[in-house]
């Protein structure tokens, strides 16, 4: 019997989440990818100070599926056809957006120029290797202070030898949590002499100093920048082929279906489907879609289970807020890290966790 092809443009955890459960007897699937490697994103911020192996091949995670090491320049819907950058065409029966978002740097002068940002493990490595070179009590300024923004924050405070400014231009860290926790964190910075800049958006970085609209600037050794994301580049062009304006994302029904296409699926960070962009959004994402299409077609409708959230404030302090608990402190610590040995995506990467 033939089989139909599907083909996976990205390996997030959207990718993973379709590719750890899509039924490879009925069809014949392959990922592009320009790595093909699985990075464990949650552990990123941490890993600017440890050494844990975060990344995983796509054959460790299904041997089943072909990956090609490709990035994707267009696509010609009209044809079910995905081009590379080297002009190879590939066809497809079925097409799965999944190849994420970029940095948002809301436009601000500098930001591209002066700053380190955090998206894969090499980042780290780099963020880690020239933190090595700073003197004690270097400026650090980590700007963003979401989830992200914060774990490096409370990884930084865990050096014990830095002189960290946290910046975000909205009111509080981790908003995503209530007010309680990110108070938790604040108090925690402030026990531990990290500036703390809330309220105050960045308005331009020179190669010497941070600038703010309303506020003195400040020096920096070393710049983070955990901004948030925007659309891609391959976003940009799929909605300029297919003529749809969206601020967010490649709009799709509550199947994952892309409109105005009737065998193109986008999930994860590159969908407007109106969830926060989470790995945990992704992989449910990633596994409906799989289903889905093992059965026909004839699921019912996405809902997302939101299992909480949690993340590292620093000095083996974390927070969680979970549907039925919410704390913080050593204890949650020691929760936060059972959770993503259990989150990790099979055996391999949890015995990677282990070693170190």
């Amino acid at each position: 019997m033939n089989k139909s092809t599907i083909i996976v443009i990205g390996l997030g955890w959207s990718s993973v989440g379709f590719i750890t459960n899509i039924d490879t007897n009925k069809y014949n699937v392959e990922v592009y990818s320009p790595d093909n490697k699985f990075v464990y994103t949650p552990l990123l911020a941490q890993n600017i100070k440890h050494n844990k192996v975060l990344t995983l091949d796509g054959s460790d995670i299904n041997n089943r599926i072909k990956y090609k090491n490709r990035e994707i320049k267009n696509i010609e819907f009209n044809n079910n056809k995905i081009v590379s950058n080297n002009n190879e065409k590939n066809e497809y029966n079925y097409l799965i957006l999944s190849h994420g978002a970029s940095t948002n740097t809301f436009n601000i002068k500098g930001v591209e120029d002066f700053c380190y940002f955090l998206k894969n493990s090499n980042d780290a490595d780099i963020i880690k290797t020239h933190l090595k070179t700073l003197n004690n009590n270097a400026n650090i300024a980590v700007i963003g202070c979401g989830l992200t923004g914060s774990e490096v924050i409370g990884t930084l405070l865990d050096y014990n030898k830095f002189n960290i400014h946290a910046i975000d231009a909205l009111s509080r860290p981790i908003n995503m949590f209530s007010e309680k926790l990110s108070n938790m964190a604040i108090n925690l910075w402030k026990e531990n002499n990290i500036n703390i800049y809330m309220n105050q958006p960045v308005s331009s970085i020179d190669k010497q100093q941070i600038n703010f609209k309303e506020n003195p600037s400040i020096k920096y050794d070393l710049a983070i920048w955990c901004g948030g994301i925007k659309k891609s580049p391959l976003t940009e062009t799929i909605l300029n082929i297919l003529n749809i304006e969206n601020k967010k994302g490649i709009p799709v029904n509550e199947y994952f279906r892309v409109n105005t296409c009737n065998n193109v699926w986008a999930i994860g960070d590159c969908a407007d489907y109106g969830l926060p962009p989470t790995a945990q959004v992704g992989y449910q994402e990633g596994k409906y879609l799989a289903h889905h299409f093992n059965n026909n077609f004839k699921s019912n409708k996405f809902k997302f289970n939101n299992k909480g959230q949690i993340g590292y404030i620093g000095l083996n302090k974390s927070v969680c807020q979970l549907p039925y608990f919410s704390s913080g402190g050593n204890l949650v610590y020691y929760l936060n890290t059972f959770i993503h040995l259990y989150n990790t995506v099979n055996m391999k990467q949890k015995i990677n966790f282990f070693k170190n």
